[in-house]
């Protein structure tokens, strides 16, 4: 009798990983990319937002309710910046969330994350403040991050215009604006040590290391982020050596000590998994409180699709809950 052969080792799809409504989610966001059109050979950034824009209308219709939202106006550095905010309720002195959109540095706005910043003021009773920051390439780093702390500073020193107590002041943001949520955060600990309570980050990008082990496992691109899209995203927001070794470019290289709380969330299959795990490594380290919220079977950029992702309003929701706690 001939033996048995031994039973070959099948990869795992990318379906089977992913939790039902990831994987459907996905399936909706092609069907949607397709019908766009195909994408230019060499696109500009003008062409990339406007694409970003219409392919991400479909998650943010049917809005969530809150009191009131509107577009305000801001200084910056060198222009006055546009800030949505979302108004949970009317009462008076609100706590404050700062809300930095993610994109890679090089697209997205308040408009493409019109349902998370609703939902995090719903769920959080926070007054919330998108802020649509300058854009690389035409504005590499550091003018997003230093136009992001001038905004912040703008706002605590405007707060009872704007119907918010400055001492119940949070940062949040998801990929690249996890990135400046976190920098800003830093730079603010040195010169308005008091001013930010906590801080909600959500799958950020806190280095610049591309070989990391989930980047290898899901640089791909089969859960969409990709390790070229990163690589293409740093070499438009810090093309350089000197910048990307910068700790105001690369948080994981700062000294995280004296930091407020944090809430960090993390998608199980995401090429930027193991930027938050190395930062929660740093963050024990350095004695900075925080908590963890690993959420598996969704891949980068999961909390925009609550329309079809029971996880995404609920990772904000914790989120909420845990700025509650800090800005009571």
């Amino acid at each position: 009798m001939a033996p048995h052969p031994h039973p070959q080792t099948v990869p795992l799809s990318p379906r089977s990983l992913m939790d039902p409504q990831m994987a459907a989610a996905m399936d909706k966001m092609a069907e949607i990319a397709a019908s766009v059109g195909p994408v230019p050979a060499k696109p500009t950034p003008e062409e990339v937002r406007l694409r970003t824009l219409i392919e991400r209308r479909f998650w943010n219709e049917e809005p969530v309710a809150v009191s009131a939202v509107e577009d305000i106006e801001l200084p910056g550095l060198f222009r006055p910046v546009r800030v949505r905010r979302y108004r949970p309720s009317l009462a008076p002195a609100l706590p404050a969330i700062v809300y930095f959109h993610g994109g890679g540095w090089v697209k997205g706005s308040p408009d493409t994350h019109d349902r998370a910043g609703r939902v995090l003021a719903r769920e959080s009773g926070a007054m919330v403040f998108a802020v649509d920051y300058a854009l690389a390439p035409e504005h590499p780093f550091p003018e997003p991050l230093d136009e992001s702390v001038a905004v912040i500073e703008a706002l605590a020193n405007t707060a009872v215009r704007w119907g918010i107590d400055a001492r119940r002041m949070a940062l949040a943001g998801d990929s690249a604006g996890g990135n400046l949520a976190l920098a800003a955060a830093l730079d603010l600990r040195l010169s308005r040590p008091d001013l930010i309570r906590a801080l909600l980050l959500f799958y950020g990008v806190y280095g610049a290391t591309l070989d990391t082990g989930s980047y290898r496992e899901f640089g791909d691109g089969r859960f969409g982020l990709s390790r070229d899209d990163m690589a293409a995203y740093w070499a438009a927001y810090a093309p350089t050596k000197r910048d990307r070794t910068d700790p105001r470019a690369a948080p994981l290289l700062a000294d995280l000590a004296g930091l407020p709380a944090v809430h960090l969330v993390a998608a199980g299959l995401d090429v930027l998994l193991d930027d938050t795990l190395a930062l929660v490594r740093r963050l024990d380290a350095a004695g900075v409180p925080f908590e963890l919220k690993r959420v598996e079977g969704v891949g980068h950029g999961f909390i925009g699709l609550g329309r079809m992702v029971d996880a995404a309003d609920a990772a904000i929701a914790g989120a909420a809950a845990f700025a509650r706690r800090h800005l009571a």
